[in-house]
Parts: structure tokens; sequence; C-alpha cells
């Protein structure tokens, strides 16, 4: 295509958007009776709302981890577990009474709604359920059981733990609530300090705690966002609608989300707070131009005409880059994030028809114009200050971005990827507070297991599996991260061979708890691992310490092993999450780049208006490498949002101050105008 046909198809683009906006200016009623009833239909539609804080759901139904959970689930009753800590104020469990105070305990939690009773395990599993009788005959024997020794009851005798399964690990809090208010009111254990820990009640609390402070914050950012433009331009003619445009676009997305039967995860609930300040930036552009424009013998429709004919351009390309930083969320491997990112897209194209339809509408009706250019403005006066420090200033400004550049920068390389759902709360939280307090005194609360898999039983039983299992035990024990592993070796003491296949059938069928390490065929086996630390990276240490142990002594021929439970699949999903949307993030730097080629038809230009996105993308995450934050979850979500509105940013000011440079022909002259009316907007 030649330059003159490139430039007519520009110009017939332009025409095409420029008649969406003459649709707001001749019908304006009509067309915010229009959004009016599609507002309260789709804010309707919101009733049919269905939440979801399991992030097991990250993943989708078909992943491999997921699926071996399942089966864990099915084959070994391998449920998911909280654990209730019982600390007598005297530090010491090693009383008949208190130990018969736990059995107690143990049989009401575990008739609780909500709870796999058989599964239940405690110092009552030890006893039988029956009376303790001689508590130091009895705490030394259980002392050396290889399956609950160190476990039920902490090896300093301060504590005794209640593993409780869940039959769903939604019932999490609930079970939680219910066992603390049993353990709390019982008579023998009166003074005791009850802790409560565990994955499934930290991620759902947490979920819960999300979209409760969704609820109140997505509120409280739009009414600071407000009150941030009163302050700034201290018109509520300016400010109005463009709240109106913020709140009409998130009431469209989220009903669009909601009514399309798209469940409400934990990501989801945060498109709100995302949309609000994105959505605002365009319609400001175009409020403070027109009200600065204004002229008293000029009709409204006409400046807004003038105004949309030198904006169209920005508006498109930076709802266009900003749905493309978003949309690359599509490429991640994690459903709900892949959700998030295309609805917060459709919410940024949204955003675009309401500026460039309802928000003409709005104004073309509205009363006088205000001026936004207050020359005794706080805000406008510290404006032009930078721009005389930027004009006067060039080189100190340019040599100081320069240095932090250099500084900050080998702070990405110190970036790790990171999470535990724990340590998203706060210390003096109880979920964090209970959850390190038994991680102190117990083996560990966070779950893994190493399944293996046999052609026949018998490999199971052979005296070189049961050894490659015994030397992965003391690989485990020298982690300092698995506190505890219980294993069918436990089970079988000196005996193997085909005799050990039929003493795993005997305490399968007599025993729940060896029920969970051996399958019903007897050609399966759950090595079940207690971790002490939450953190990815801890149970990614455990996973590479088994790979080396088992690449210096590998498992016999037709016997593999495959890793599940709560704590792997934590591991898997977050680290298929953030590292999926840091490839999204990375490949959106390409694409918006090129986009901005596109626009300005020119790599000089384009590369202006990345450096300052490429500048905040190096400062704040060489400040994480730097002091060690974590790469986790919320932070690779704020790398779209950085991208998003530095794009925006970005766009508005190159476009302005080129058109200033090419009017005015003097750099000095158009960094003045620009940080004139682009600056302040």
């Amino acid at each position: 295509m030649g330059d003159a046909e490139s430039v007519n198809a520009t110009i017939e683009r332009r025409h095409r958007l420029l008649g969406l906006v003459e649709l707001g200016l001749e019908r304006p009623r009509q067309v915010l009776a229009a959004a009016a009833v599609l507002t309260v239909a789709l804010a309707g539609a919101m009733v049919l709302i269905e939440v979801d804080t399991d992030p097991e759901n990250m993943l989708p139904g078909d992943h491999p981890v997921r699926v071996l959970n399942a089966d864990i689930e099915e084959r070994f009753a391998g449920n998911e577990t909280i654990v209730v800590g019982i600390a007598p104020a005297d530090g010491d469990v090693g009383s008949a009474a208190e130990l018969d105070a736990v059995v107690e305990l143990h049989d009401e939690v575990a008739s609780l709604d909500g709870v796999v009773g058989p599964a239940v395990v405690s110092v009552s599993t030890a006893t039988g359920g029956g009376p303790v009788g001689d508590a130091g005959a009895f705490l030394d024997g259980l002392a050396r059981d290889p399956l609950l020794g160190g476990v039920v009851v902490s090896e300093d005798r301060s504590t005794a733990a209640i593993f409780v399964a869940l039959e769903d690990k939604d019932d999490a809090t609930g079970v939680a609530d219910e066992a603390r208010e049993l353990a709390e009111s019982h008579p023998e254990l009166d003074g005791a300090e009850i802790s409560i820990a565990g994955l499934p009640l930290a991620e759902e609390a947490f979920g819960q705690q999300m979209f409760v402070q969704m609820a109140i914050y997505a509120p409280l950012a739009g009414l600071v966002l407000f009150l941030m433009m009163l302050l700034f331009f201290r018109r509520l003619a300016v400010v109005g609608p463009a709240m109106l445009v913020a709140l009409g676009t998130v009431t469209w997305t989220m009903g669009l989300l909601i009514g399309t039967g798209n469940t409400v995860h934990i990501m989801a609930s945060m498109i709100p707070i995302f949309l609000m300040p994105t959505a605002i930036l365009d319609s400001v552009h175009v409020i403070s131009e027109f009200h600065d424009r204004s002229r008293p013998d000029e009709e409204r429709r006409t400046t807004l005409l003038r105004v949309y004919d030198e904006l169209l351009g920005p508006l498109s390309t930076t709802t266009l880059t900003t749905m493309v930083a978003f949309a690359s969320l599509a490429l991640a491997p994690i459903p709900p994030v892949r959700v998030f990112g295309i609805f917060v897209a459709i919410g940024m194209a949204i955003a675009w028809l309401w500026t460039l339809v309802v928000l003409p509408a709005f104004l073309v009706l509205g009363g006088p114009a205000v001026s936004t250019a207050d020359d005794g403005g706080a805000l406008v006066r510290a404006v032009h200050g930078l721009g005389e420090v930027v004009r006067r200033r060039r080189t100190p400004v340019l040599l100081g971005f320069a240095i932090v550049v250099v500084v900050l920068a080998p702070g990405l390389a110190g970036i790790e990827i990171n999470d535990n759902p724990v340590r998203w709360f706060r210390s003096g939280e109880q979920v964090r507070d209970d959850s390190e307090a038994l991680n102190d005194v117990l083996p560990g609360t966070f779950g893994a297991s190493l399944v293996l898999e046999a052609d026949d039983p018998a490999a199971l039983t052979e005296a070189s599996t049961i050894e490659a299992v015994r030397d992965l035990e003391a690989t485990w024990a020298g982690t300092g991260i698995v506190g505890h592993a219980a294993t069918y070796p436990d089970l079988l003491g000196d005996v193997d061979g085909p005799a050990g296949v039929e003493l795993l059938g005997a305490q399968r069928a007599a025993s729940p708890l060896a029920a969970t390490l051996i399958s019903d065929d007897l050609a399966a086996a759950n090595l079940r691992l207690l971790l002490s630390d939450g953190d990815n990276q801890a149970m990614r240490a455990v996973v590479d310490a088994t790979d080396d142990q088992l690449d210096v002594m590998p498992l016999p021929d037709g016997v593999t092993a495959s890793w599940g439970g709560e704590a792997y699949l934590n591991l898997v999903w977050q680290d298929e999450m953030v590292e999926g949307m840091l490839r999204a993030f990375l490949s959106t730097l390409v694409v918006i780049s090129l986009l901005l080629v596109a626009l300005f038809r020119s790599v000089r230009w384009a590369a202006l208006a990345m450096v300052p996105v490429l500048w905040t993308v190096i400062a704040v995450y060489g400040v994480i490498g730097i002091v060690g934050k974590d790469y986790d979850m919320p932070i690779a979500v704020l790398s779209t949002l950085v991208l998003g509105i530095g794009v925006d940013f970005a766009i508005h000011f190159v476009v302005r101050f080129r058109a200033s440079l090419e009017e005015t022909g003097d750099v000095g002259a158009a960094v003045e105008r620009f940080f004139g009316e682009p600056g302040r907007e």
C-alpha cells in the first residue's frame, strides 16, 4: 500500500470513528437512555454471580496434578486436612486427663459436618479411641511409633495435634471455627492455646477476605479517585462525567462476565480495581480538553468535534495497546487468569465506547464549560515548574534517570518467583500466626505426596524398592523442610518380598491410617510428607532433592513416582501462573512496540514512547528484586497494570508533544506547551 493510500485509509477510519462521536452529539438523549437501560440490565445480571475461592481451579480440570490429587483422594482417602493444635497453659500435654480430653475432642471434631471422621488422626488413633491410661508410658511408646511419633504430640510434648480430614476444602473455615469452639469450651483444656492451620484454611480465608475487601475497596477506590480528581481539577463538571464513564465501564464488564456464565474467581474480583483508573484516563483527556477549548461564540457540538478530531488517534491507540497488554494474559496457562485478562481487555473496549459515544452525549447536554487551566492551582503550578526543570536541566535529568536504571537494573536478576498463601496474611492475623506457631512445634502442616505406581504389587515390597524409599526418607529429613514422612515401609518392619505383600494387605484392612499409605490393589503407595514451610521454593527444594536422590538410587524397573498433594499443587499453579504472566508480559512489550511503530510511522518516536514504560518497569521491579520481595501472584498482575497505564500516558504525551513540535518548530516552546495541557491531564 502506498503512502497516499495509507493516509486515505487512516482518514477513512477516523471519519468512521467520528461517526460514533456524532451519534452521541446528534441523539444525546436517546444515547443516554440506551446506556441507562443497558447498565440496569447488566447490573441485574450480577445477581447470577457464582463465587469460587478454590485456588485449585486455577488449573484446568484435566491437569495432571489435579487428576493425580483426585486419584489420591479416591485410592488413599487422601483428603485435604487442617490441623488443630492444643497447647496447655503449663506447656505440657503429659497428663492423662489432658490426653483423654484430646481423645474426647477427637470424637467431637470427627462428628462435625464436613469432616471425614474415620480419617481424623490424633492420639485417639494410637489409643484406639479409648483412654490413655499411664500417660508417661503411652507418650514413650507414641514417640517410637514411625507413623505417629512427633506428629500427634510434638517432640517437646508442648502441643497435641488433631489432623482433621475435610470432605471438601470449602468446609475449612466452618470446620475450623467449630473445632476451635469445641476445644475452647472443653473443661479439661481450659486456658489451653488453640491454633488451627493448613493450606485449605489459608486459601479459603484469603478468598473470602479478598471478596469482602474487593466489595469494600472497589467503591472506596472510586471515591478516592473522585476526590483526587476533584482536588486536581476543582470542577465537578470535569470530574462527574469521568466517574460516569468509569462506573458504566465496570458495571457493563462485570455484568457481561457474570451474565455469560463465568465464575467470579479471586482474579476476576480484582477487575473493577483495574478498570477504574484505566477507564478514567481517556475521559479525563477529553473532558479537560473540551473545557479548555470551549468558546462563548462556539457551539458545544463544534468544540467537541474539534477535540475528538485531535484526540481520536491517541484515544484509540491507547485503548488498543492497553487491551493488548491485558489480552496477552489469554496466553497464560491458568483459566481464571485468562478470563481476567480477556474481560479487562473487553472492559477497556467498553470504556473506549463510552468515551466516544456516551461521554459526548453527556457533555453536549451539560451546562456551561469551565476552564481547567487555573493558573492558581497548585497542580498546574507544580506541573509547569516540572516543565521548567526538564527544559533547563535536561542533561542532569536524563543523567539522573540513567543512574536509576544502572542502580536498579541489577535487581531484576535478583527477582525470585515464590509464593505462600499463608504469607498473603499480615503478621498478627490469626491464620498466619496459628500457622507459624504450629509449624514451629510440629513436623509441619503443609502436605505433599509422592505416589509410587508398580506394575506388580510385589515390586513395592522388593528389598531394592524398600531401600530406595528408606533413602528418600533420609534425604527428606536432611532438607530441614520435611518434618515427617509416613511411608509404607513403616508398616513392614523387616518383612519384604511376597510376605510383605500379604502384610500390607492385612495392615490396610485393619487400619484406616495404613489405608492412606497403600492402595486397595496393593500396587500403589502414597509416601505422605509434612512440610514445615509452605513456600513454593521450599516445595521446589524437596522436589529437587528427591530428583537428585533418585538419580543416585533409581527406583527399580516397573516402579514410577509422581508428585501430588496440596503443597505440590500450590507450587504448580503458582509457577505456571507467574511464569505464564511473565512470558505474556514480555511478548506484549514486543507487540506494543510494533503497534507504536505503526501509529507514529517512526521507530524513533515509538522508541521514545516506550522509554518511560521500560524505565518504570525497570525501576519498580528492580526495587522488588533488591528488597527481596518475592515475585508472586499480586506482583505478576501488577506488571500488566504498569504496562497498560504506562503506555496510555506515554502515547498521549508523545502525540501531543510531536504535534506541538510540528506547530511551533521549537523544542523549548513545545516542551512548555507539553507541560501545560497534556501534563495537567
